[in-house]
């Protein structure tokens, strides 16, 4: 194993060597050690060994008077003599330990030694083996390197002290000689006890002093020996591992001031117009002495001087060194110290802290009051800033820094409690050209104020951005903020938590900025956990925590008690329930409504919810359905199922995965009531799917059977498939014509309003993929098919029955083939039935064709002249290459008549199966693709020479063209190969577009003959150049002037012929690709058909046999069950539009709440149909037999709304009498009844939830006038579906989301709601102007719900506070809310247990105020803010919910209910029950005596 070398030098292996003979020489061996431990004081060894024998090298090296190596430290901590090799700086110091290992020795040649002989600083070499760093053996060097005693170590177990005292020997080496180092020095001593002889060797710790706490930062690189150092020779109990953290424990370390403190009482802010309470003057006052002044009881404010206290600064302990001096020791530093008074002054001079009161207890107002109170006092015109390194100019303004959200809600506060104030808003360097102006403002103000975004842009005009060196000094120096060169008397942050990293680009300049005061203001200063603090500490400058990261990490996880003295000293706090007495706010009422799901929602809901079931494997009741089933690997799902169930109770439509359910990604709202067709034709589609299958499966089932013996039992099945399939043909066609005489009902009617009718309305609708029309046709087809197959199979079956008949002669043999020839001719019309529409769309357009190829009237490419003018002397070159370019274009005119005739000749050749004369062969697409790719090897090379002479005339290149040209000759060359496969991909007719591409590029006029355009471009030009000469009298001129504007104009008009013809024939080729998909899609279609009815390859016997009849089983039970829904639903939609139809049981002649829909449309009581069902499986009305799955439930429950307290049952047995939880008040039912009478305006509905809220805000129009409210959900999206229905019905309404959303709320009077949802930067604001808070549904976070509500239930409010919960009954929100209930109740419980001493049964009488306002408070301290919302789902995932709620919030209120009904049955209940059976087995005797008598 290699030897790991510390601190050696270059060429230690060479010496080594030596140094082993040396050794060998001198006859030195290694036999047994003896081990003792001795510190300074009593060096006295433990047990005797086996002597060991020593050099003579030693002893020369021990007995040298020539010093080895200097004292590291003047500090004298010994009488033996001490020397230094190199003078160092004298820096104070400790001796935490001095260890000794003494050995006995033998051997040794000096005889006259009388006293001990030391020497002290000797370097070592320590050989350390193991990933966890143990040493092996140790070795002393003399000057020349060489080794002159070698000896292994004991184990760490017999010198623990010398163990620890090597370690950091080998740490410190890695470290500067500053404050805060710790080493070890090593000495050795000769000395003898009567005959004996010992060698001793030393090893002392020493350990620098730390000076003040700004030279913590030099040790921020601790090394891993400190801490063992720490916890042995200077243990602190306080210093706890392993504990859990929460933000209560930054809650319960905040200061509260006592109540009594005289000198606050006392306190009057001049200037400020609002009374401040008396716990906001006992903040106030704190927040004075925090800036170093006090209110004082003669009515000013004066120095604070803080008294003297014997406690020690924050995490010092007092102990002793190893030699029994004083000194103080932090774990959390990693230091120790002689001197205290440095790190107690750093404690008093920071000036600020963290203001941390609960929301809604006027944190706004007690700054305010801070900023008139303690003013700036007259300073120089400079002062230096120690933190940035400048001279700034003082300010005796509060720069106030704000999220944008609340930025004009300071302001106007400011303006309200203290109007006295100049308040300037910066808007950021870039908005003010005058500087020197800008800084006037700022000078005069009292408060500036800021937002974090602009604090974020100016890092860029400040020295945190460096200028670049330029060569030249640039003309425009960048402006330096104006934040950055003043020295403010205050620096605020508010909603401190927004710069919880101290990282951020607004944190880092919040930090920089010179001022005398920082305060950080939040009411949530903890959002995820107490490692948010640091951002604060960031800001105000608190060392080392601010600097330093691993004293942070120490304190936030084995400090708590320190943890609590630093806050307990920086931050301040009051909660609601501890200043309930002295804060009279108006009364909180708090209500839960519950809403019925309608019908339609109900359904809607109830399929989801079983959808859930299935997918994570449980039942309705949230039993696992397997009995592997693993919580772990299902909570996922159920998660994302509670949120999209939470949604669906809201609305249809919220959230993404709902909308897309319901074939809606994106587009309008739909109302309920088109949630209901969309739920109908979802039913429908999947029935026919459903039907296709089964009889698709059925088919596949008889050609088990088909070529054997047993091809009558696949006839058997086929002519039962054959009967399904023509039923559902003849349904598909009744569909068609319903539709098709609904489009022509519709074109009617317009027609009738006077507008243009289209006459090709249905040519829209057939082509419209997503018409009705459309879709009926599609329907059509596709059971057309399915017949196609059967009728064909039943044929083939008939044909080979035929053949096994021996007598060809019989009536039998006679019968079966007139009736295979009829079969097959059936299945001859069907197919052609099937290829009809896409077959007379090929016909016509092949139609078109043979139509123009027939009457000649193609496009006419017009022949060039042959033998044009050459013209004068001027222009003859340029008509000549006109000549030679004509005969270019004309000769690829007539290539290209020849491509077209080819490509004419190929499209008009007949369909197969066009007329009776022709057999299909089966083979058909196959032959029409040979076809298929000459004809578009054709159209692509006519593309590209139709864009050839396009660039002829224009002098263009068409860049795409060539490029497509030369992929399709490498890929017809086989040298293109594509990236999903290997082999060569040669196209379509290969052979035959080698033979045309090179056609083309021979006919292609070349660029050198120019273009026609060009040509007319130089005949211009010379016109114009002869114009003057022939002006001016010149013959020739003149001459040649006319020769040449004849040649301009016939070359014009040939240019215009050409461009013509050329766009005519880029169309032309457009209809030939049209015709040739067409025929395409015919020979697809005809393949498609051909391949249905191919043979059975699979593989054939009992298990296959068995297995399809089980899957065509589950599909009749899937398809009636399906059925039954469909007809639920159609029975919805009816009774949509006739809602007064009365329910009742035609067998026992009673209305009912929760029955049973058959298949055939008529309803039951649940009670009477299952008795029926019992006795006669058939419907008792038209004795339509029925299965299980054709009876579909339905409920009728009654459409009210309801305010209850809620039930708790936890910790009471379910016979108890339910206790009330008193959280939520009662509510007249009257009223209740008024909100539900209120019509609204429009048709449709938004849902049972949104329509009810719009009730309600109208409601309080009239009851509550000029009230207003907020809307506040976890769900965005949900709050954009009551924007939408609020415009509907007319309700004025904001968003926090919207511009000036919030400033119009507050002044306009026709905004009667905001718009709030939980992940809106909403702490801080104020809203105290609305008085009723709607929660859209249960939270089961009430932190969340507790944020929103404290914007309007808050100091300012003058009105009592409504609070509206929204729940709708039977669904997720029920369990939620019991859930969020139960934890609630168990803070109170909480509270009255440590009240009394003792745990108590919670009893409705003892639930007060102060007891919900303290569970509130503890729901808010105890959450995680920032994980209380999720992240996924685009932001929009709602609020987070642990694994171990996720069954409760499902399935709990499942269960509650079963167990109630099951033990909660009642006389009433039990009488109604029995007499409804009794009433079904009268009704069913009464009918069975009619079935006698009939």
């Amino acid at each position: 194993m290699g030897r790991k070398v510390i601190d050696r030098r270059t060429g230690a292996v060479g010496r080594r060597r030596n140094a082993a003979a040396s050794m060998a020489s001198s006859n030195i061996s290694t036999p047994d050690h003896r081990d003792a431990i001795s510190d300074s004081e009593t060096g006295t060894p433990s047990t005797p060994s086996p002597s060991r024998d020593v050099s003579d090298a030693l002893i020369d090296f021990i007995c040298q008077n020539r010093p080895s190596q200097p004292p590291r430290k003047r500090q004298k901590t010994t009488a033996k003599s001490s020397v230094s090799r190199d003078k160092e700086p004298e820096l104070e110091h400790i001796i935490v330990k001095q260890p000794s290992w003494e050995l006995k020795l033998s051997g040794i040649r000096l005889t006259e030694l009388k006293t001990p002989i030391t020497r002290t600083n000797i370097p070592v070499y320590v050989h350390w083996t193991g990933s966890r760093g143990v040493a092996e053996y140790i070795e002393i060097e003399d000057e020349t390197k060489a080794i002159v005693f070698h000896a292994p170590l004991p184990p760490k177990e017999d010198l623990e002290d010398v163990h620890l005292a090597l370690l950091v020997h080998r740490d410190s080496k890695k470290w500067a000689k500053t404050q805060g180092r710790i080493w070890t020095e090593f000495d050795v001593t000769l000395d003898h006890e009567k005959e004996q002889y010992f060698l001793r060797i030393g090893f002392t710790i020493r350990w620098n002093t730390t000076s003040s706490p700004y030279n913590i930062q030099q040790a921020s690189a601790r090394i891993p020996s400190l801490s063992s150092v720490l916890e042995k020779y200077f243990p602190d109990p306080a210093v706890t591992k392993g504990e859990q953290w929460s933000p209560q424990d930054f809650y319960q370390s905040v200061h509260m001031p006592e109540k009594n403190d005289d000198a606050s009482i006392t306190m009057k802010v001049e200037g400020l117009e609002t009374e401040l309470y008396p716990f906001q003057k006992r903040a106030v006052q704190w927040l004075l002495r925090r800036e170093g002044v006090e209110w004082s009881r003669d009515g000013r404010v004066r120095q604070y001087v803080p008294t003297d206290h014997e406690e020690l600064p924050v995490s010092f302990i007092k102990t002793q060194d190893g030699l029994g001096q004083p000194c103080y020791a932090s774990h959390l530093y990693s230091c120790v110290t002689s001197n205290l008074k440095p790190f107690i002054d750093f404690e008093r001079q920071l000036k600020g802290g963290l203001l941390a009161e609960e929301m809604g207890l006027g944190k706004t107002v007690e700054v305010i009051a801070l900023i008139s109170l303690h003013k700036r006092p007259k300073e120089q015109s400079e002062v230096y800033d120690v933190y940035s390194g400048q001279n700034v100019r003082p300010a005796k303004a509060t720069l106030i820094i704000a999220p944008p959200s609340i930025l004009q809600q300071w302001i106007s506060e400011i303006n309200r409690h203290a109007p006295h104030l100049k308040v300037f808003h910066y808007k950021g360097i870039k908005t003010y050209s005058k500087q020197e102006k800008l800084l006037e403002d700022l000078l005069l103000a009292d408060v500036v104020i800021t937002t974090y975004s602009i604090l974020a842009a100016e890092i860029y005009h400040t020295p945190l951005n460096p200028e670049k060196t330029l060569r030249k000094e640039s003309r425009y120096p960048r402006p330096k903020s104006p934040l950055m060169t003043l020295s403010w008397w205050r620096c605020c942050i508010d909603e401190a938590q927004m710069i919880e990293s101290g990282v951020s680009n607004a944190a880092v300049v919040a930090r920089m900025i010179p001022r005398v005061n920082g305060w950080a203001v939040s009411g949530t200063p903890v959002r995820k956990d107490v490692n948010d603090l640091r951002g604060v500490c960031v800001f105000l400058r608190y060392e080392p925590f601010a600097s330093i990261k691993h004293v942070w990490s120490k304190l936030i996880s084995d400090h708590k008690s320190d943890f609590g003295k630093v806050f307990g000293n920086l931050a301040l706090r009051h909660s609601k329930q501890s200043v309930r007495e002295e804060l009279k706010l108006p009364a909180q009422r708090r209500y839960v409504i519950t809403l019925p799901f309608s019908p339609i929602e109900e359904q809607h809901y109830q399929e989801l919810f079983s959808q859930m079931c299935e997918e994570v494997g449980l039942d309705a009741q949230g039993n696992p359905v397997t009995e592997d089933w693993e919580p772990e690997a299902a909570s996922h799902f159920m998660r994302r199922w509670l949120v999209r169930l939470r949604q669906t109770a809201l609305h249809p439509e919220i959230g993404g995965r709902n909308r897309r359910a319901l074939g809606q990604k994106d587009g309008p709202l739909r109302t309920v009531e088109e949630v209901l067709n969309v739920m109908i034709e979802t039913t429908d589609v999947a029935i026919r799917t459903d039907q296709r299958a089964l009889l698709m499966s059925k088919l596949k089932r008889g050609q088990l059977f088909e070529n054997s013996p047993r091809v009558k039992e696949a006839l058997v099945i086929w002519e039962e498939a054959v009967k399904e399939a023509s039923q559902l043909v003849e349904e598909c066609r009744e569909n068609l014509r319903l539709e098709s005489a609904n489009v022509t009902e519709e074109g009617k009617q317009v027609s009738k309003k006077g507008k243009e009718v289209d006459d090709g309305m249905d040519d829209d609708h057939k082509n419209d993929p997503s018409s009705r029309l459309t879709v009926s046709r599609i329907r059509l087809r596709s059971a057309l098919e399915v017949l196609h197959v059967a009728v064909f199979f039943r044929a083939n079956a008939i044909f080979q029955i035929k053949e096994m008949t021996v007598d060809t002669e019989s009536e039998e043999f006679k019968a079966l083939e007139k009736q295979e020839k009829e079969e097959y001719e059936a299945a001859k019309e069907i197919r052609r039935e099937i290829l009809q529409e896409i077959f007379q769309q090929a016909n016509t357009l092949m139609g078109n064709v043979a139509e123009k190829a027939a009457t000649q009237s193609f496009v006419q490419i017009p022949e060039l002249p042959s033998s044009p003018p050459r013209g004068g002397l001027e222009s003859r070159r340029i008509m000549e290459q006109f000549h030679e370019w004509a005969i270019a274009m004309d000769a690829q005119a007539n290539t290209l008549d020849e491509w077209r005739e080819k490509t004419i000749e190929y499209l008009l050749r007949p369909l197969v199966d066009e007329d009776d004369g022709i057999d299909t062969t089966g083979d058909e697409y196959e032959d029409s693709t040979k076809l298929q790719d000459e004809v578009e090897v054709y159209l692509q090379v006519l593309r590209a020479a139709v864009a050839d002479r396009h660039d002829a005339l224009t002098g263009l290149t068409n860049m795409l063209v060539d490029y497509d040209m030369k992929q399709a000759l490498r890929i017809a060359t086989g040298t293109f190969v594509t990236a999903d496969s290997e082999e060569d991909v040669r196209g379509p007719a290969p052979e035959k577009m080698i033979e045309l591409l090179s056609i083309r590029r021979q006919i292609k006029p070349t660029s050198k003959m120019g273009s026609l355009r060009g040509v007319v471009a130089e005949l211009r030009a010379l016109a114009t150049s002869l114009r003057p000469d022939a002006e001016n009298g010149s013959t020739r001129a003149q001459n040649e002037l006319t020769i040449v504007e004849e040649q301009f104009k016939n070359a014009q008009k040939h240019l215009n012929e050409q461009m013509k013809v050329t766009t005519a024939l880029e169309k032309e080729v457009e209809m030939f690709t049209e015709v040739m998909n067409t025929r395409l899609q015919y020979y697809r279609s005809l393949q498609a058909v051909s391949d249905s009815v191919a043979p059975y390859e699979g593989p054939n016997n009992d298990s296959v046999y068995t297995r399809m009849l089980s899957d065509e089983e589950k599909l009749q039970k899937k398809l009636a069950v399906a059925k039954s829904k469909q007809r639920y639903l159609e029975h919805l939609k009816a009774e949509a539009s006739n809602p007064s139809e009365q329910r009742i049981c035609v067998i026992c002649r009673e209305s009912f709440e929760l029955g049973a829909l058959t298949v055939c449309g008529h309803q039951y009581c649940k009670e009477c149909i299952r008795l029926w069902w019992n006795a006669h499986h058939n419907c008792p009305i038209c004795k339509k037999k029925l299965s299980l799955s054709d009876l579909h439930e339905i409920s009728y429950k009654p459409q009210e709304l309801s305010v209850e307290t809620e039930d708790v049952h936890e910790h009471s047995s379910p016979t108890s009498k339910s206790r009330k939880s008193a959280i939520y008040s009662e509510f007249s039912k009257a009223k209740l009844a008024e909100i539900k009478n209120i019509e609204l305006d429009g048709t449709g509905s938004f849902g049972t939830k949104i329509d009810t809220l719009a009730r309600h805000i109208i409601w309080l129009r009239e009851t509550d006038p000029g009230a207003k409210s907020i809307i506040f959900s976890q769900f965005s999206d949900y709050l954009e579906v009551v924007a939408c229905a609020f415009q509907k019905y007319r309700i004025g309404f904001s968003s926090i989301d919207r511009p000036k959303g919030i400033e119009r709320f507050q002044k306009d009077p026709s905004i009667e709601c905001f718009l709030l949802h939980a992940r809106a930067h909403s702490s801080g604001l104020n809203l105290v102007n609305a008085s009723h808070v709607f929660i859209a549904e249960p939270i089961l976070n009430t932190a969340l719900e507790l944020q929103a509500i404290a914007r309007v239930d808050r100091i300012g409010q003058h009105q009592e506070t409504n609070v509206w919960l929204y729940l709708v009954d039977g669904t997720v929100e029920e369990n939620v809310h019991q859930r969020s209930i139960q934890r609630r109740l168990q803070h109170i419980g909480q509270r009255l247990s440590k009240a009394k001493g003792k745990a108590k049964e919670v009893v409705p009488a003892e639930l007060l105020d102060a007891n919900l306002e303290e569970a509130n408070s503890l729901e808010l301290q105890e959450a995680s803010l920032t994980g209380l919302l999720t992240k996924g789902e685009g932001g929009k995932g709602g609020e987070m919910v642990a694994k171990e709620d996720l069954w409760d919030c499902l399935f709990g209120g499942v269960a509650q209910r079963t167990a109630n009904r099951a033990l909660d049955g009642s006389s009433l209940r039990l009488d109604v029950e029995v007499g409804r059976h009794l009433r079904a087995e009268a009704a069913e005797e009464r009918m069975a005596v009619q079935g006698l008598e009939a």
